[in-house]
């Protein structure tokens, strides 16, 4: 077999070997050694680009002269800027660069010979490219068969280069990959830790009803609820939007979720329980994060239903067809201010009322057209539910409003009801 027949054979298994490694810690020893055999060198080194630095960033070195523990001076995270040294040059211009007489050439820098005692006689160096974008340089040193590199050397060496960047990219992807899938893996444990904040229907007497549900726009989300019971036999029921969505807004959620767990103890008007929990959250919050929230305090026995704002969408009383927004009670957003005011109002709920209190992911929700599903919207679907629980009927409105489009925003429905 002929000398070029068997490194186009080299070629070909190198492109086997890289084609089987995902790790990058295990592609790269193995780019350079293949780099060596193919071109028949001494050294090799391969640089990577870092595209937000804009430098060439030293990955690893080999040498099949110099012993293992000067090759370890070589160890040390190496910068070098786009068109500095010859490694820079061929990054900058994306071209080979074949130095046959390296201590001459000025764009040459002889400071890791000095550091091992190596003597680089001449250097072939190739960006590693693909799709025309650059991943980083190989460069193998002094040829061990002859004086310098040819012609031949350098169009297996660039077409080694190809392979190598096809090799980086696809590991890159990998890595990309695996990290996307442990991503979402702990968002789905994220979300599952989450649902445990769900409370359970309370079993009521005297045809009294709590519903409630929400569908987060991510794995998890920002909405909250509770039906928490007191000793007289009232229930505080609440639904909070804490400002944005995903991960963050569901880590302030679930420490919202303590302090309101916190106050509730104390038995207070919903009033007086709203600013324990918004001195509790700003304390957390500190004015660079709020959430809307509507606390109510239902009793059962005699269809009393007070309740507070802060910031939240009034409640909504659906009685005989006709949907009522309630008066709306003052009160900003907690966590804005550490002594936040809010006021109390109260109403009655009947046989066949119900109090309906949402989020803004209900009547913001969106269709494929980009339109609101909107208040008219929202009431008009009340009006057309005959028995409640209307909230679950809502949330399947609205999702058939939204159809494939992808939720915008947390949507949650929480209904107080006599049937």
């Amino acid at each position: 077999m002929s000398t070029q027949a068997g490194r186009l054979k080299k070629l070909i298994q190198a492109n086997e070997v890289l084609a089987s490694i995902d790790s990058l810690v295990d592609l790269l020893p193995q780019l350079l050694r293949l780099a060596q055999e193919v071109t028949g060198a001494e050294a090799s080194s391969i640089m990577l680009y870092n595209e937000e630095k804009n430098v060439l960033e030293f990955a690893l070195a080999m040498n099949d002269v110099l012993s293992d523990v000067k090759m370890d001076i070589l160890k040390t995270r190496i910068e070098l800027p786009l068109g500095k040294g010859i490694a820079g040059w061929v990054a900058e211009h994306k071209e080979s660069l074949n130095v046959t007489d390296a201590q001459n050439d000025e764009r040459f820098s002889g400071e890791a010979d000095k550091k091992t005692g190596f003597e680089t006689r001449c250097i072939l160096c190739v960006p590693v490219i693909h799709k025309g974008q650059l991943q980083g340089v190989v460069q193998v040193l002094n040829s061990s068969a002859k004086e310098c590199f040819n012609e031949e050397d350098q169009e297996l060496l660039e077409s080694f280069g190809h392979l190598a960047g096809v090799a980086l990219v696809r590991s890159e992807l990998l890595i990309q990959r695996l990290d996307q899938q442990k991503f979402e893996t702990q968002l789905e444990a994220a979300s599952r830790i989450q649902q445990q904040f769900s409370p359970k229907q309370p079993a009521l007497k005297g045809g009294n009803h709590i519903w409630g549900n929400s569908v987060p726009a991510q794995f998890v989300g920002g909405d909250l609820y509770d039906f928490i019971p007191n000793s007289d036999g009232s229930w505080y029921v609440y639904v909070a939007d804490v400002a944005g969505k995903g991960l963050p807004a569901a880590l302030i959620m679930s420490a919202l979720w303590t302090r309101i767990r916190a106050a509730a103890a104390k038995e207070l008007p919903t009033n007086k329980m709203m600013e324990e929990i918004n001195s509790a959250a700003y304390e957390f919050m500190g004015g660079e994060v709020f959430a809307t929230m509507m606390l109510a305090r239902y009793e059962p026995h005699t269809g009393v239903c007070s309740y507070s704002i802060a910031g939240h969408p009034a409640p909504l009383l659906v009685s005989g067809g006709e949907v009522t927004e309630m008066r709306r009670p003052f009160g900003l957003p907690i966590g804005i201010l550490d002594d936040g005011e809010f006021g109390m109002t109260e109403i009655t709920l009947e046989k066949g009322q119900s109090l309906i209190v949402v989020t803004d992911g209900v009547d913001e929700a969106r269709n494929s057209d980009g339109d609101f599903f909107g208040t008219e919207r929202l009431a008009e679907a009340l009006r057309g539910f005959d028995n409640p629980p209307v909230g679950k009927q809502l949330l399947h409105a609205v999702s058939k409003w939204r159809g494939k489009n992808p939720p915008n925003d947390d949507t949650t429905v929480v209904e107080i009801y006599k049937f």
